[in-house]
């Protein structure tokens, strides 16, 4: 599952850049398709930046996608590789690329463009999460002209979008239980259709291939097939329309998974996913989370994961100059100690040893005579 715009922070992968070199390369390697895209450099941007530009949409959708490149390639030097991959929104050009549709170059490109198109819509908009039966959030919703609903989360969990002034009165006056969200700009909303042609005409120039794995689309809330992801329209529309994350989250949790892990630098939706998930429990893994120490929170998620039995070990210690070595068995001190009586204490004296049985791990036999054995 990738996550979508949201999840990122200054110094996002950091931890992981400096010690892990697949991390590293991968990172390395987006930094440079994207000089010359971005007036900031990547590394800059995501580990230094002080001016609060990954607030920014234009600078968020590419930071995120980046470290979400990089972190499956970190992965996949591990042997963890997907099956059926979803996202969340941008998400789903991350997911995307991970099944093998798109190519790195085009994928930045896109994500570029994405974020420069919605940033350049009107920034009067407003988001709200709010908490209730999806049914009756949308039949809620026929009252309060221009509050749209911007995704399907959960059954119980959906985001409405639209101007500020609508959003403030729904919330105000529907009796739902809503959180407000804080956002630069309405997505998924009609404040955004002014991005969907623009991106369309770009979508159309990509050149796409038909998913190696299981897609699940949260555009349409159904599979991706080899048509679907040459669709232009559809790319562009997950800019306007709801994200049906839940729709999709109930389509993979049908194929069966035993694990799923949330690719991002901050875990946005394995909650979400757990709230539609309708199978067995599989185990659930995140990789970064803000405030923690990278290395320490991917590696929890990997021993948990090496459990199912199929880790790379060798490229778990690949390139990191790790060596092997036997070590010694435990020296253990053969001496007998016999602790001396205390004073006034009464010294009984014991019966004489019993015979060696010779098994190795039971060295004298006696006879327990109340069972006669």
């Amino acid at each position: 599952m990738f996550t979508g715009q949201g999840s990122q922070y200054t110094g996002m992968g950091q931890g992981l850049y400096r010690t892990e070199p697949a991390f590293r390369a991968a990172l390395d390697e987006c930094a440079d398709l994207l000089a010359g895209q971005l007036d900031i450099p990547l590394l800059d941007l995501l580990f230094t930046d002080t001016s609060g530009a990954l607030g920014s949409t234009r600078y968020a959708q590419v930071g995120i996608v980046s470290v979400q490149v990089a972190l499956v390639r970190w992965l996949e030097s591990l042997g963890v590789r997907p099956d059926v991959v979803v996202g969340h929104s941008l998400g789903e050009l991350s997911a995307g690329w991970a099944a093998g549709v798109v190519g790195l170059e085009d994928l930045l490109r896109l994500a570029v463009v994405r974020g420069q198109l919605m940033e350049s819509q009107p920034g009067t908009g407003a988001m709200a999460a709010v908490h209730g039966d999806a049914a009756a959030v949308v039949e809620a919703l026929k009252a309060f002209p221009g509050v749209e609903v911007a995704a399907f989360n959960s059954p119980r969990v959906v985001t409405v979008s639209g101007p500020v002034d609508a959003v403030a009165r729904f919330r105000a006056e529907s009796g739902l239980r809503s959180q407000p969200l804080v956002v630069s700009h309405a997505f998924h909303s009609a404040l955004m259709e002014g991005a969907v042609a623009p991106f369309a005409e770009v979508v159309s120039g990509v050149v796409w291939s038909a998913p190696r794995v299981a897609f699940a689309s949260t555009v349409s809330g159904g599979w991706h097939t080899p048509e679907s992801v040459t669709d232009a329209g559809l790319w562009a529309r997950g800019i306007r329309e709801p994200v049906r994350f839940s729709e999709a989250v109930g389509l993979v949790s049908g194929v069966g998974a035993g694990v799923v892990w949330e690719i991002g630098a901050q875990p946005q939706l394995t909650s979400l996913a757990r709230a539609s998930w309708s199978a067995d429990e599989p185990l659930w893994l995140s990789t970064l989370r803000r405030d923690r120490v990278d290395q320490a929170e991917v590696y929890a998620a990997v021993a948990s994961y090496a459990g199912t039995g199929s880790l790379d070990w060798a490229g778990v210690h690949a390139g990191k100059g790790h060596r092997t070595m036997t070590l010694p068995t435990y020296p253990f001190n053969r001496q007998d100690l016999v602790a001396p009586p205390a004073r006034g204490e009464r010294v009984t004296r014991t019966a004489p040893a019993a015979p060696a049985v010779g098994h190795p791990l039971f060295d004298r036999h006696y006879e327990h005579r109340s069972e006669g054995q």
